[in-house]
């Protein structure tokens, strides 16, 4: 494992930062209180960072997983919301899964930043379980009829294509009779519902109910049954963007409490002068440096095809998420009374780092997965 990185991702680095610091920070704030603003999301779409860790042969960069983390840190350590209406769509599997068809449709054109998709698989009653999807598509003619309801989506409302799971094959198990439909967010029986968040509030999250919803049958993504297949092989992407997510958070919350603690003064001091608030800075940076080792290890395995890339994207995921709790604690008690106003970025960067802990696989699933891992 190459621990330092290429030019190439240095000159990543510099161009997200910059983009950031140009773009987005000037809108978080108000994001953050109004809520997702498509128009703004724009210029995420066009400014050609989707393409990033896409194979050069599909149009992209081929800068891999360690890219796309890249892309997520960077962005995270201004305006995670926008980072997370980034990261999510599944459009991981068109790759080597869709038709030519819906490549054509919606893969280059997700890639080119001209549509935005969203991953439609939680359900009220199918969170970490995936196996109890109660959505269903049934086949009617040259089409599937779809009836269900998906909760927590992110970019639910203002997405062109919803990637939905639905149960195709009530008569087997969930893992051989689920499948995936691109489904256009304009047809009849879609019904959406934006859902108001403590965290991350400058995403959009929604419930989307589909009522006697008719997709074509060339919307099938995939082999039909094959749905719980992929969902799963998405799982390591998943689980390592959000932990490149909770540490651009952490080091947002680190750089934060740096600066508060040299500029606040009391008894004549700046408070960085008193020990326990150095000593607190000092752990705060030596747990978000150990989550960002491992976050990187864990996405270089990905790109290599290494067969423990998995577990160690739990890993990672398990400890950068933990960091960012723990640093934007610290940083929130580090500015005291101050830092619980809304009018303080502490505040903001506290609510911020508590969502990833539960998407993607909640703390509690990754403790048993690197268990069983450990343990056989």
């Amino acid at each position: 494992m190459n621990t330092y990185f290429s030019e190439e991702q240095l000159a990543l680095k510099e161009r997200v930062a910059k983009f950031a610091a140009e773009v987005l920070a000037p809108e978080v704030g108000r994001i953050d209180k109004e809520g997702f603003d498509m128009e703004h999301y724009r210029k995420v779409m066009a400014s050609g960072l989707v393409a990033v860790a896409v194979p050069k042969a599909d149009g992209g960069e081929g800068m891999g997983t360690v890219g796309r983390c890249i892309v997520l840190e960077e962005m995270s350590k201004v305006d995670p919301s926008t980072a997370l209406s980034f990261l999510v769509g599944g459009m991981g599997m068109y790759a080597t899964s869709a038709s030519d068809e819906l490549k054509e449709k919606y893969y280059y054109p997700w890639v080119r930043g001209e549509i935005l998709p969203a991953f439609a698989l939680t359900e009220p009653g199918a969170g970490s379980d995936v196996s109890s999807v109660k959505t269903t598509a049934v086949k009617d003619g040259d089409e599937y009829v779809l009836n269900g309801v998906k909760t927590l989506i992110v970019n639910g409302k203002s997405a062109d294509v919803l990637n939905v799971y639905a149960i195709t094959d009530t008569t087997v198990k969930t893992s051989k009779g689920m499948s995936v439909f691109a489904v256009p967010t304009d047809l009849p029986g879609i019904s959406v519902r934006v859902q108001d968040m403590m965290t991350l509030r400058g995403s959009e999250v929604a419930e989307i109910t589909f009522t006697d919803c008719r997709v074509p049958a060339a919307n099938l993504v995939g082999e039909l049954g094959k749905g719980f297949a992929y969902a799963m092989g998405g799982i390591a992407g998943g689980r390592i963007n959000a932990a490149a997510c909770s540490i651009g958070i952490a080091d947002s919350a680190v750089a934060d409490a740096v600066r508060y603690a040299n500029t606040r003064v009391q008894f004549g001091k700046p408070i960085s002068a008193n020990q326990a608030i150095a000593h607190q800075i000092a752990k705060m940076e030596c747990k978000l440096e150990s989550a960002r080792a491992l976050l990187y290890k864990a996405a270089d395995m990905i790109d290599h095809g290494d067969k423990d890339a998995g577990v160690f994207a739990s890993i990672a995921k398990r400890e950068a998420t933990d960091a960012a709790q723990y640093c934007a604690d610290n940083n929130l008690m580090i500015h005291g009374g101050i830092g619980c106003t809304t009018e303080c970025i502490a505040e903001r960067i506290y609510r911020d780092a508590h969502a990833a802990r539960i998407y993607d696989g909640t703390s509690d699933i990754l403790d048993l997965i690197v268990a069983r891992y450990m343990l056989g």
